[in-house]
């Protein structure tokens, strides 16, 4: 009778997180060369791609707890790159907007991340990067599927 072993380095969960983290490390120390975290410059962008963005929908997009956003904003507002502006008809909604000393640092970050993209792809074909995007794209459905029929 054979006996299988579970192999950690082989599950797909562990690689991918660690490959995940690995990058998202890599990343971080790039942008920490200008001041500004990962985190930051995520919230830059989505602020500066989002009109009218609220606190709310800024932490549905980065998949944080809005506690979490309020003090990433407050760091922000304090660094002078976003303002938060009051619904005139509900004071519970703020919505974000970037100061021009904001905009500046996303589109700066935005061509350090670019080229950070253009590292990492590197000798990856379109169609690698397709088949890739589309393996992992099944999986996650899969694991969706599987959660709802239990």
């Amino acid at each position: 009778m054979v006996i299988k072993m579970f192999n950690l380095e082989d599950c797909i969960a562990f690689v991918t997180c660690n490959s995940a983290k690995e990058l998202a490390d890599c990343l971080e120390k790039r942008l920490n060369c200008y001041s500004i975290t990962r985190t930051q410059w995520i919230a830059l962008y989505y602020i500066s791609n989002n009109k009218m963005m609220t606190q709310k929908q800024l932490a549905d997009k980065m998949s944080l707890k809005e506690p979490s956003v309020v003090r990433l904003l407050d760091k922000l507002e304090l660094l002078g790159w976003v303002n938060r502006i009051n619904n005139e008809n509900d004071k519970r909604i703020k919505f974000l907007i970037l100061t021009d000393k904001g905009q500046k640092i996303e589109t700066e970050m935005l061509n350090v991340v670019e080229q950070f993209k253009m590292d990492v792809l590197n000798d990856i074909s379109a169609r690698e990067l397709d088949d890739f995007k589309s393996t992992l794209s099944k999986m996650v459905n899969n694991i969706h599927t599987d959660f709802i029929k239990e």
